[in-house]
């Protein structure tokens, strides 16, 4: 999504987030990874004496970042019990260099997450490391996986894209039976009728065709609990003292290797480390029924793998049922 700012409310912003910038990172560890062109800001919160770190891969990846993630009421009561890595991806967040469009490409971003995880290793004397993607963060996790799973101790996937142009299809499908529910009830029957139509002229859809994206808001197929502890989160202090400031707001990349789909659901079966599959049952996204499907492709013993499915999350369960996906993720790690 993207947001618009006046220049008033914009000098506001930039006024206060200069003040208290440095408070926001008072825990951890700040530092940056070099790699290509690209200078990419990684933040380690938590518990590092754990020996467990938990590399967050963002969504995105245009307009993605990790420093949101690191004010999630569930990120707070994981980081009790292990280290997060919070690393924003090249073009990504408050990533900076000067990064050529030509290495904006799947192999550059997995290339970019194995410097991460030698950097990692080198500063934390080689702990034992989880993978945690999340949308976006799901495809560059899983693409990583199929070459590098034995750096890896688990792989925790949260509604994740590597099914990009498969769950396109399903939402497709998905969004037009919402849409025809709705022109029958006769509600926001006019928006709905236009929705509709708009699919039918629309047979396949794209990762950039925002016009679906939108509709998929309106069917809360991004958030779907309205009493979800996270909606107390304050966003506030993301943009007035944290790095991301009002950067956030001004992507300037627009990544074209995405456009031609993206899909290695064909090789998932390649993956056979430790596995938590976690998804929100109303994402119309990337629909629930990826999910089942990963699961049974995954190359993983039964007895290591796990799909855990959240009844009243959309895309982020993360965010919108944060108790309960901090409790999986904590028994899921300090079983491996």
């Amino acid at each position: 999504m993207k947001s618009k700012l006046n220049f008033s409310g914009l000098i506001l912003l930039l006024l206060l987030s200069a003040c208290r910038k440095e408070e926001f990172q008072k825990e951890g560890d700040f530092f940056y990874l070099n790699n290509v062109g690209a200078v990419m800001p990684v933040w380690v919160k938590g518990n590092t004496d754990s020996g467990k770190f938990i590399i967050l891969l963002h969504g995105g990846p245009e307009g993605g970042s990790s420093q949101y993630y690191s004010i999630f009421p569930s990120h707070k009561k994981i980081e009790e019990h292990f280290a997060i890595v919070y690393w924003d991806q090249r073009m990504c967040g408050m990533s900076q260099g000067n990064p050529s469009m030509s290495d904006a490409t799947l192999a550059q971003f997995t290339d970019d997450l194995d410097k991460l995880i030698s950097l990692i290793n080198f500063r934390y004397n080689t702990p034992q490391l989880y993978l945690m993607g999340h949308s976006w963060g799901g495809a560059l996790g899983t693409n990583y996986l199929l070459e590098h799973q034995n750096k890896i101790s688990g792989w925790i996937e949260i509604d994740g894209g590597h099914s990009w142009t498969t769950a396109n299809a399903i939402s497709r499908d998905s969004m037009m039976v919402y849409a025809e529910k709705k022109i029958m009830t006769n509600t926001d029957k006019d928006y709905w009728q236009f929705a509709l139509d708009w699919y039918n002229n629309h047979t396949v859809v794209g990762i950039n065709d925002n016009a679906h994206y939108s509709f998929v808001g309106q069917a809360n197929g991004y958030d779907f609990n309205p009493e979800s502890d996270s909606l107390q989160i304050p966003f506030t202090d993301l943009l007035f003292f944290s790095p991301i400031s009002t950067a956030y707001f001004f992507v300037p990349y627009k990544f074209s290797f995405l456009n031609n789909g993206l899909d290695l659901q064909d090789q998932i079966h390649k993956i056979t480390i430790p596995a938590l599959i976690c998804w929100g049952r109303h994402d119309r996204v990337f629909p629930v029924a990826i999910a089942n499907d990963t699961y049974n492709r995954l190359g993983t013993a039964d007895g290591d793998k796990y799909l855990h499915i959240f009844e009243i999350s959309a895309h982020s369960p993360n965010y919108e049922q944060p108790v309960e996906f901090a409790n999986e993720v904590i028994e899921f790690v300090n079983r491996y």
